[in-house]
């Protein structure tokens, strides 16, 4: 009768009015204790004990029937507490709770160096005992800097490159290749430079401290360094707001918030990286948080109680900030390029619901003269096999089996597939179909889907909890499906198995790899052992991961996955979208700066979905602003969400043209298609040859150019493209002209072929059927781009 539920569903932004709060407690947080009682309660307190002394706290009533009881700041200590309610005459009383609030432990100084020829070993006092610290040089410019608790002895993990260590009184120098440090032995804070140069690049220090608990289990282990009032920090992955990261206190978590994401992202990654050329990496799976908001950037992992625990972080240093994106996608995996056709314009609705409905939405763009290389079909499924077109006949697969094309009757809403596939590919547009890596709640209409999830629940294939029962998701989208286990491969074996007709009898191209992000619950358990705390950042590269390598060679390295989540190391799977958004000017401009902060991570192949795929269609303003901008994207793709609306809201630009009645939308998008066309030769070479250096297609000119960082950064939306490219869009309505910072060096204008000179700003013409580009007049492709721009599309396509 009494309902508590301390950790709720361990929605990280949520909280649930039974909840404890904060969950788990550190010192000096104000703890309280929320929880429903029977509507006849008339006083409500909760009993908690603590040292064998016991107290009283009573309740608030918040509303019908939920309570309040605040226990206050508590000290370090492990309590119990229940929750007593009075109904009339009967007292009821509800089971124990227990939560504990740790202590915490502090570097104090140095207690020994221990120097090898890979590195360096430091032991640390603190206050309670020693603690290592090893440093060692797995790149040039790159130190690797991790703080070992509970654990000696790790010299055998020290890799890399060589290093010189100079021992002074009081301080210590360190020089590898590529960055030189230097430790105060007293205070342990640590500088970094590049080797030969005075300037000091970072300060940071080898302090830090963790919580501690009565069982000597140590979590939320935290580090920092110093922020400048010059500087700007970049990154954290995917985020939807301004560049410059200071100011504010980041999670980093997957999460989908649906559409105005804000702080909050798809794609985290723990990655910082300033205009003064210098990099901060935590090399870790678990949630954690980069506090900026005061003249220390502090970082702290939280990571699950554990006797023997570990922060590592690397440290990066190079002459212009994308030194370090280089070097971060050398140690988390090489850019991945799709392949070419993946250029060119896509095409998608929800509304195309059907064979007829797709096929007429690609005979239309075929008579409209309007290019496409993709189509994704989204709604094509059951929505419950996730694998069986809909309206598909077929005799029941036991245990597990999968089918084969023949073994389908279709019928219905999909009478042909192959026959639509054929269609596309004889036009030269490739097709991707939708998946999602759950199993959806019964629903008691599809038998197959009940046979495959009592077999995976047999095999143990999917996330469970820690008491062993499977994991239903607690999430807002698929609720209570059953999530995949993909540390599992014979999970991922038999999953891939059912889809393996796909591309072996239809031939379709790749996979639109939706979710990933649903995974709450501390204590869930993998198969690899892993638990909740190191799942919810890594599952979205397990899934999409696994995905891509089975694409991959049910393509022959022809296809691709395009995927919402990620983590560090998701450029090592193309593609990637932002996520669900609506058709205002404001997420248009939060798109841009998404796909330029997910750069900075390494995070090359990008797109999101132009003007906006949610509510009411864009005006024509503002779909041709996003097109054009799309045009100079990685991914340029059209995609709307399934309505309940009468009118037509799919955004294809005849669609916008009719329903706006201005000829325009399909007229200049078609432009914008045909001119993706010529150039899609050009952007796969430039996605090649950036990927070989470690780069990504989109990049903040800023950081580029650091030499003129504060200038460039006064313009939030423009960047660079491939090597030779900066692309402003136009992202104010009305707007007739574009103010354009330019970088250092001289810039040609792409339409005009004027050439200016550079670190200034130009205004320039921006009406819709133009968006303004330059090109860098030292590009040694400055004439075959203006070339391409002046040829005809039938010349092209000759």
């Amino acid at each position: 009768m009494i309902l508590h539920q301390p950790y709720g569903i361990d929605d990280p932004y949520k909280q649930l009015p039974t909840e404890r709060f904060p969950r788990d407690p550190t010192p000096g947080d104000a703890v309280q204790i929320g929880f429903k009682a029977p509507p006849e309660t008339s006083h409500a307190w909760v009993v908690l004990t603590a040292d064998s002394e016991q107290r009283q706290v009573q309740a608030q009533a918040i509303t019908e029937g939920y309570w309040l009881a605040q226990l206050g700041h508590l000290p370090s200590g492990r309590y119990h507490y229940r929750i007593e309610v009075q109904i009339k005459a009967d007292k009821e009383i509800s089971e124990d709770f227990e939560f504990e609030v740790g202590r915490w432990v502090h570097v104090t100084g140095l207690n020994r160096l221990d120097v090898w020829s890979h590195g360096v070993e430091l032991t640390l006092d603190t206050t309670e005992g020693t603690v290592q610290h090893l440093l060692s040089f797995p790149l040039s410019g790159v130190c690797r800097s991790e703080l070992f608790i509970g654990e000696a002895g790790r010299t055998a993990n020290m890799t890399g490159l060589p290093c010189e260590v100079r021992h002074g009184e009081t301080q210590i120098h360190i020089a590898s290749a590529g960055i030189s440090l230097t430790i105060d032995r007293t205070t342990l804070k640590m500088t970094a430079t590049l080797p030969g140069l005075e300037r000091t690049y970072f300060r940071g220090t080898l302090k830090g401290h963790w919580l501690k608990d009565t069982a000597g289990r140590v979590s939320h282990l935290t580090t920092s360094f110093d922020i400048r009032s010059d500087e700007w920090l970049y990154g954290l992955g995917e985020r939807f707001t301004d560049a410059n990261r200071l100011g504010r206190k980041w999670d980093v978590r997957v999460y989908e918030e649906y559409k105005e994401q804000a702080e909050r992202t798809y794609i985290p990654v723990p990655l910082l990286l300033s205009n003064r050329c210098y990099g901060v990496w935590l090399q870790a799976d678990e949630p954690s948080s980069f506090d900026l908001t005061g003249e220390r950037c502090e970082i702290t992992l939280d990571k699950l109680p554990a006797e023997q625990s570990s922060l590592p972080l690397y440290l990066f240093v190079g002459d212009k900030p994308y030194d370090i994106t280089a070097s971060f996608t050398r140690l988390t995996g090489d850019i991945c390029i799709p392949p070419k056709w993946a250029f060119g314009p896509w095409m998608s609705a929800n509304t195309w619901n059907s064979q007829a409905r797709a096929k007429a939405a690609v005979t239309r763009t075929l008579a409209e003269s309007v290019p496409a290389t993709v189509l994704v079909i989204e709604a094509w499924s059951d929505e419950s096999t996730f694998y069986v077109f809909n309206d598909a006949e077929y005799d029941l697969k036991p245990d597990g089996e999968a089918h084969k094309l023949n073994d389908f009757r279709f019928k219905g809403r999909w009478p042909d597939p192959k026959a639509l596939i054929d269609y596309c590919h004889e036009h030269a547009i490739r097709v991707l179909l939708w998946q999602i890596p759950v199993l959806k709640k019964p629903d008691n209409t599809n038998a197959q889907h009940e046979i495959d999830q009592a077999y995976a629940l047999e095999k143990g294939y999917v996330i469970r909890n820690a008491d062993g029962s499977p994991y239903r998701n607690k999430g807002w989208w698929f609720t209570d499906a059953l999530v995949l286990d993909f540390t599992n491969p014979e999970a991922g074996e038999w999953w891939f198995n059912k889809r393996h007709y796909l591309f072996e009898d239809l031939g379709i191209d790749g996979l639109k790899t939706d979710g990933g992000e649903h995974l709450w619950g501390r204590d869930l358990l993998a198969f690899d052992g892993r638990r909740g705390q190191e799942l919810f950042n890594a599952y979205p590269n397990l899934y999409v991961g696994a995905y891509h390598d089975f694409v991959q060679q049910a393509t022959e390295g022809n296809g691709l996955t395009f995927s919402r989540a990620g983590f560090t190391g998701a450029q090592r799977y193309p593609s990637h979208w932002a996520g669900d958004e609506n058709s205002t000017w404001s997420a248009y401009k939060n798109s841009i700066r998404a796909g330029l902060s997910a750069s900075v991570s390494g995070i090359s192949v990008w797109g999101w979905d132009i003007a906006g795929f949610s509510g009411e269609i864009p005006t024509v303003e503002l779909y041709l602003r996003s097109a054009a901008m799309a045009c100079f994207c990685p991914i340029m793709q059209y995609h709307s969400e399934l309505h309940g609306a009468s009118e037509n809201r799919d955004r294809s630009p005849w669609n916008i043209a009719e329903r706006h009645d201005d000829t325009r939308a399909l007229s200049l998008y078609r432009d914008f298609a045909q001119l993706r066309m010529k150039l899609l030769d050009y952007f796969y070479d430039e996605a090649q040859a950036l990927s070989a250096e470690g780069l990504p297609l989109m990049r903040y000119p800023a950081l580029e150019y650091p030499e003129a960082h504060d200038f460039l950064a006064g313009d939030p939306f423009a960047y660079l493209f491939g090597r030779d490219l900066l692309v402003a869009p136009v992202v104010e309505k009305g707007a007739a002209t574009r103010q354009v910072h330019l970088p250092p060096n001289t810039w040609v204008d792409l339409w005009s072929g004027t050439r200016f000179d550079g670190n200034r700003i130009v205004s320039v013409p921006a009406p819709l059927e133009r968006i303004p580009v330059f090109v860098k007049a030292e590009s040694p492709r400055l004439e075959s781009l203006l070339a391409m721009i002046t040829k005809t599309p039938s010349e092209h396509r000759e």
